[in-house]
């Protein structure tokens, strides 16, 4: 049966029909160790061979628990208080080391900063069917056809290291693909892909489903999956059910008209890695004020300009000024807070054990402590819903919840100039429309922002204006945030 809007079958089954089963979950439940609520409660869901499943939902509400089940990886990388049953290629997924599935079952995380196992892409990927002990041959054929699939041949002899975030994603998802796994587990694999990218990999993956291959995907950008889907499922409050309509984008935010001086410049910036230069006299300026939105494809130097901005990455010509001082000459201590920056990864940058505490490291540093402390961590707290996670040690929170904490521990500073590097990973789409709220509240109160971004919807709701990585330099597109709609 097709449902109109699901082309390759119906949404809102739960057990679907037909073919065999590859995993199995019946009365599944788990409570981290130290929440509260559980993660999953009373789970019962099939998935079959050929279909590609995509899963929604907000963020903290059990989508990467449940991936992270069907891989083994709970409770023994995780712990907590487990209960239920998972079967996965016929194997007891739950008590099973995770190890046993390695051959039937392949994940790609969220953060796939954290995935490489070697230093170069080909190595990388060739890892998982050598550890299998298959011939060089098939070892070279997996590796060319997964590098394909992920659109990622052309970084085939890139150092890992040298990568960005999106095309670490890619390698993540061809190291992935190489093992050939019966079900095929992604968390968010598009949230840091561009529009070309993510259609392209969406492609693959139908081609993988339609050969046999069980594909779960969970994903806030439904756009760029559900015209893939056999099924669609929602995931919230630790259990599944019918998928909700696609959510509506909303209205874009009425134009800035600041006329401020800059509160920060890159002035013919050219930097790279590994000797490859990506900015080549990459220019802007950024006004209080006014949110700027800044696009391209992976690898066209995003990262590396805000970087350079931010005074962590060191360009071989040009200069950053912070006002009308030069970053380079500034120590970190007169940087922060004057600038704030989250980065793509920000679960690395977590340094406490306590969200609350992560939350005041910036206040420590500027001395404020006591009732005007507290009033400002519960304060940007409730303006990111982090109010019920203030206990909760960082690392234990979901990737959408960690990018929150990690942006609330720069807001709580107040800083002049806050730029954002992919913020909305892992973000369902009304946390996405709070932080454009938010980010729109804190230009109106003065601030200058800059946010690189893939997502089209979030920069239309966000941004005044939008620049494109061409040939190594920030071009304005001279079109509106809404040409973003359909990026």
């Amino acid at each position: 049966m097709t449902v109109r809007g699901y082309p390759h079958g119906t949404p809102h089954e739960v057990t679907p029909p037909g073919d065999a089963v590859v995993a199995r979950v019946r009365g599944l439940r788990f409570t981290y160790g130290g929440a509260r609520a559980a993660a999953l409660d009373g789970v019962d869901l099939d998935v079959r061979a050929g279909e590609v499943l995509v899963l929604e939902g907000p963020s903290g509400g059990g989508k990467s628990t449940l991936l992270r089940s069907l891989a083994g990886l709970v409770p023994d990388f995780h712990g907590g208080v487990l209960g239920g049953s998972v079967e996965v290629a016929g194997m007891d997924a739950l008590r099973q080391p995770p190890a046993a599935l390695g051959g039937a079952v392949g994940m790609v995380f969220q953060d796939p900063e954290a995935q490489a196992v070697l230093g170069t892409v080909e190595r990388d990927v060739a890892f998982g069917p050598a550890n299998a002990g298959m011939p060089a041959a098939e070892i070279a054929r997996r590796v060319d056809g997964a590098l394909r699939a992920a659109g990622a041949s052309h970084l085939r002899d890139r150092r890992i290291e040298a990568l960005s975030s999106g095309e670490r994603q890619r390698v993540a998802i061809a190291g992935v693909l190489a093992r050939g796994p019966r079900l095929l587990l992604l968390d968010e694999p598009t949230s840091q892909l561009d529009a070309q990218a993510a259609a392209d990999l969406a492609r693959a993956l139908r081609e993988l489903a339609d050969a046999g291959t069980a594909v779960v995907i969970t994903e806030h950008r439904a756009e760029r999956v559900r015209p893939i889907a056999d099924r669609v499922l929602a995931v919230c409050c630790g259990q599944v059910g019918p998928a909700a309509p696609d959510e509506a984008t909303g209205e874009p935010p009425a134009p800035c008209t600041a006329t401020a001086p800059p509160a920060a410049r890159a002035e013919g910036i050219v930097a790279g890695h590994d000797g490859r230069h990506v900015l080549r006299g990459a220019s802007l300026v950024l006004v209080p004020g006014r949110v700027t939105a800044l696009t391209g494809p992976n690898g066209s130097g995003k990262s590396t300009l805000l970087r350079a901005l931010a005074g962590l990455h060191c360009p071989t010509d040009g200069r950053v000024l912070l006002g009308d001082e030069d970053v380079s000459a500034l120590p970190p201590e007169l940087r922060f807070p004057r600038l704030g920056m989250v980065p793509q990864d920000p679960g690395r940058h977590l340094l406490t054990e306590r969200v609350d505490d992560e939350i005041a490291v910036a206040l420590r540093a500027q001395g404020i402590t006591g009732d005007l402390r507290d009033a400002r961590i519960a304060a940007v707290a409730d303006d990111l819903d982090l109010g019920h996670l203030l206990d909760r040690h960082p690392l234990d929170l979901s990737v959408g919840e960690r990018e929150r904490v990690a942006l609330a521990a720069i807001l709580v500073a107040d800083p002049a100039v806050l730029v954002l590097d992919e913020p909305t990973r892992g973000m369902d789409p009304s946390r996405k429309r709070a932080l454009a709220h938010l980010i729109r509240r804190r230009a109106a109160e003065g601030a200058a922002v800059l946010v690189a971004t893939h997502d089209g919807p979030f920069a239309v709701a966000a941004a005044d204006e939008v620049l494109e990585m061409v040939n190594g330099d920030a071009v304005p597109t001279g079109l509106p945030p809404t040409s973003l709609l359909h990026a």
